[in-house]
């Protein structure tokens, strides 16, 4: 044969080439495509990429709820076991099973659920306290409780004192001497001003002056009278502790005709002692102080103020305040009582009373029209003079006097401001033998720290 019909001959034996062949159809190799949404993939393709972990797409817009896929004859073991990812943080180890194709099936996607378990995060909580901001706003109160250093420096004994008197006296920060001016609204009594005492802590200056006139058949003096010029003085230390000067001036006596005894006008006794006011009732408007008075007889013979050793005179007074609420004012009362204790027989003792009542008008703290009473008890006659009466809280004769007198005053006081005031009051015997007392008119103003 010729050599070109054996060359045909092979070639049709062992195939036409590619670009030889007849053009037609190329079946699908790999199985069937996947639907993600409504775009087909590949198989392939989708093998060759990680599962998504968040299962399918979701398009923009598409708010319509989609079913969970589960593809049959899976078994989900994987519920409950948390998402576990690998040392180089890439794909979770569950990719291995979702994601992949089954054999001889489609890739099945990542379930929702799963995903969400493994993505679900705890909401923060704030800690109750913030340890770093509560030392940066206190950190001023942190105190190294370890000593420093150095020799320990020992405190003074007059450091020690102070600290002693504050513990009794109190911390007055800064206010050292000033009244207690919690309860303004009360006013001190004007009658028997030496034993009639204020129970609050003041600090003041109170001039005095006292005339008291002597009945004419009083068989001693026949007539006449007694005055008192001076002063009384007050320093508060705390609220609750005070020093009193009750009497410091001199004393007038006056004597009338026929009278044996002459006019002589000399010192009057000095009487002074500390007060503490143990209840500061605020809220209830109470006061209650006490306090020991020394009577001491370093006055002027001629005036009988020189009589024996000295008195000790223990005393409590009591102040309230009530019907606040009343539309027209409101009322305080003062009640002080005590008794004068002699320290040798040559004075005399004596129990007294002093009652105190007044009208806050308008409860404005200016006008106060008041009402007092007094009563002197005297117990134990001296042996100083042999005289048959006593003069109460100007002079103390030494004399034997066994009884009692009962006065009754009328009168008020005016608050110019809370530091400056004026009183009066007119002083009349009511029971009991009046020996040296037929009336009294005193007055007095208070200039008031």
């Amino acid at each position: 044969m010729p050599r070109a019909v054996w060359v045909s001959l092979v070639f049709v034996a062992t195939g036409m080439p590619a670009g030889a062949q007849p053009l037609r159809p190329l079946e699908p190799t790999g199985g069937p495509p996947v639907m993600f949404g409504s775009t087909p993939v590949a198989p392939n393709r989708i093998a060759k990429r990680p599962p998504p972990l968040l299962g399918v797409p979701v398009p923009i817009g598409d708010t319509a709820p989609r079913p969970n896929f589960t593809p049959a004859g899976f078994v989900d073991t994987l519920v409950e076991r948390k998402p576990q990812r690998s040392a180089s943080f890439g794909t979770p180890s569950a990719a291995a099973s979702f994601g992949a194709p089954l054999p001889g099936g489609p890739v099945t996607p990542v379930p929702t659920t799963i995903v969400d378990a493994a993505v679900a995060r705890t909401a923060y909580t704030p800690p109750a306290v913030d340890p770093v901001n509560e030392f940066l706003t206190r950190r001023s109160d942190l105190k190294d409780d370890k000593p420093l250093p150095g020799p320990k420096t020992p405190r003074s004994e007059s450091g020690k004192i102070g600290e002693n008197l504050e513990k009794v006296f109190g911390d007055r920060k800064g206010e050292w001497f000033r009244s207690d001016h919690m309860f303004d609204g009360f006013i001190s009594p004007v009658s028997n001003p030496f034993l009639a005492e204020d129970p609050r802590s003041l600090t003041e200056l109170r001039p005095i002056f006292i005339s008291q006139r002597v009945p004419d058949k009083q068989k001693d003096f026949k007539g006449g009278n007694i005055s008192f010029f001076g002063t009384q003085g007050r320093v508060a230390i705390t609220d609750r502790w005070s020093v009193v000067f009750n009497k410091l001036g001199g004393v007038s006596v006056n004597p009338g005709d026929g009278s044996t005894f002459q006019d002589d006008t000399g010192f009057a006794e000095l009487w002074l002692g500390p007060k503490y006011t143990f209840y500061r009732g605020e809220d209830n408007g109470a006061l209650v102080a006490a306090g020991l008075q020394f009577q001491l007889p370093v006055g002027s013979r001629v005036a009988f103020q020189d009589t024996g050793a000295c008195s000790l005179v223990p005393y409590v007074t009591y102040g309230q305040n009530f019907l606040r609420d009343f539309r027209y004012g409101s009322f305080n009362s003062i009640v002080t009582t005590g008794y004068s204790f002699r320290t040798d027989d040559q004075r005399s003792d004596y129990y007294w009373l002093s009652a105190h009542l007044d009208f806050d008008a308008g409860n404005v703290h200016r006008f106060y029209p008041l009402v007092e009473l007094n009563w002197f008890l005297y117990t134990a006659d001296g042996k100083a003079l042999p005289i048959g009466s006593e003069g109460r809280d100007l002079i103390n004769f030494g004399g034997q006097a066994k009884n009692g007198l009962l006065t009754g005053t009328v009168g008020g006081r005016v608050k110019i401001t809370e530091h400056a005031q004026v009183g009066v009051g007119y002083e009349v015997p009511l029971a009991g033998p009046k020996d040296f007392f037929r009336n009294r008119f005193t007055t007095d103003l208070i200039l008031r720290y």
